[in-house]
């Protein structure tokens, strides 16, 4: 490394324990005027958690170990399971993470993949999004389907200012043997970060596993609920209609929340099915007066809500748009680049959908606080990549918004970033279509 690297990498560990993840700076593009917060920035994650993302495997080896025999079977197994997890479903058991090649495998790759996206994605959070943890005297937070707590990890290493919180996780998985790996990862994780710095007194945060699924008692009540990856699963055992399911669902999450304060977090793959299920409970959870911190810069219908009783497009025939944001994989750790090759599977692109929604919040006024006189000025989530515009000789991107579905027309070279939230200018006219999506045209 060099020394104007070494000197970057220490400024920017300075600066990120130094904010504590409050708001970053935001960017203002000189030609829009638009403040601007990315989802993805991994600059933000603290230099010392970036190493050990990047060298996750050694730790996973330092902590479980494998034989030479079990190292040459990891690729087949992970690609097994891979189709099991997608296209191939009806023959993965229940109980697939007890045994001991699927929890490799799932451990190497795809809890190693999950670990990337979520520590990008809690990093860039807004604070608000973890203050039902920040300001409890005795923070509870409850994880649903925890599995090896790849959560749990992902925000250890994501948000400093947490460590220093003694909250007691109540980890709650259908697999014992995947818990018991979980915290054994987490306390080596934890550990190697507590010897980075001597000088605080933090300790570990509490690890308390519970065999059960989604319903299981806890004796306390949260002050944070989470779910990761897991309703994916859950539907797929389950013939009843969606909507009822995610009905039910956000009722049995919110029986665990401690109080007004509190929060729910739902993350899932980003494909359609589990984007539409995610915009289910962010309905569900708003009919409750819960109000989504991120990624909605509104509390209106969702404009990408997905797949509608298995149809693709509208009642006009355009193409309906689902909820998901990705990022490029080239800043990946190169030993799981190198896995998933492998492995038989390469990703060029990350990608997940999800919700954070708090009782009570209000988005106009803290989601929007970077400009709270804003009369004229209103935010949009840029959610797709580039697209080209020959007609107009321009590129755009598709954005939600509280008007609904956006095609932002890119007039200021300001090149947004996918899952990137801009103030722009309030829209005048709203009733240019663009003919292929049906989206609202607006320049930006």
């Amino acid at each position: 490394m060099s020394q104007e690297e070494k000197a970057q990498e220490t400024f920017a560990h300075k600066n990120e324990r130094k904010q504590s993840h409050v708001y970053r700076k935001e960017k203002v593009s000189k030609k829009s005027a638009s403040i601007r917060r990315e989802m993805f920035d991994e600059k933000l994650i603290p230099a010392e958690s970036r190493k050990i993302i990047e060298n996750f495997d050694k730790i996973v080896s330092e902590t479980r170990g494998m034989s030479g025999k079990q190292k040459v079977a990891l690729y087949s197994l992970i690609k097994n399971l891979s189709h099991q997890l997608t296209d191939d479903r009806n023959s993965r058991r229940l109980g697939y993470m007890n045994e001991a090649g699927f929890l490799s495998a799932y451990i190497n790759y795809f809890m190693w993949w999950n670990l990337v996206r979520l520590t990008r994605l809690f990093a860039n959070l807004p604070k608000t999004a973890f203050e039902s943890l920040e300001k409890s005297e005795k923070p509870v937070a409850v994880d649903i389907g925890s599995g090896t707590l790849t959560l749990v990890i992902a925000l250890y290493l994501a948000r400093p200012s947490l460590r220093a919180k003694k909250i007691t996780w109540y980890c709650v998985d259908l697999s014992q043997t995947a818990l018991n790996a979980g915290e054994e990862l987490y306390l080596s994780v934890a550990a190697m970060l507590l010897r980075n710095e001597p000088e605080t007194e933090e300790t570990p945060w509490k690890i308390i596993r519970i065999k059960g699924a989604l319903g299981a008692k806890i004796k306390e009540k949260a002050d944070f609920v989470s779910c990761g990856n897991v309703f994916n699963e859950i539907l797929q055992r389950n013939e009843q209609p969606t909507d009822f399911l995610a009905k039910k669902y956000t009722a049995e999450l919110l029986s665990y929340l401690k109080d007004e304060n509190s929060t729910v977090f739902l993350v899932e793959p980003g494909e359609p099915h589990s984007a539409r299920f995610i915009s289910l409970m962010r309905d569900a959870l708003i009919r409750q007066n819960f109000s989504p911190v991120a990624p909605c810069p509104h509390v209106e219908e969702c404009p990408m809500a997905g797949r509608t009783n298995g149809k693709t497009t509208d009642r006009y025939g355009k193409n309906i748009k689902w909820c998901n944001f990705a990022f490029d994989t080239d800043s990946a750790p190169k030993n799981l680049l190198k896995l998933s090759e492998k492995s038989g599977l390469p990703k060029e692109r990350a990608s997940l959908s999800f919700v954070i929604s708090k009782k009570d919040y209000r988005v106009t006024s803290d989601n929007d606080k970077l400009s709270r006189s804003a009369g004229e000025k209103a935010f949009i989530r840029i959610a797709s990549d580039f697209i080209r515009l020959p007609e107009l000789h321009k590129s755009g991107y598709y954005a939600c918004s509280q008007f609904g579905l956006l095609l932002a027309v890119d007039e200021s070279h300001v090149q947004p970033k996918n899952g990137e939230l801009l103030q722009i200018k309030r829209p005048e006219n709203l009733s240019e279509r663009d003919k292929k999506s049906g989206a609202i045209v607006v320049k930006i």
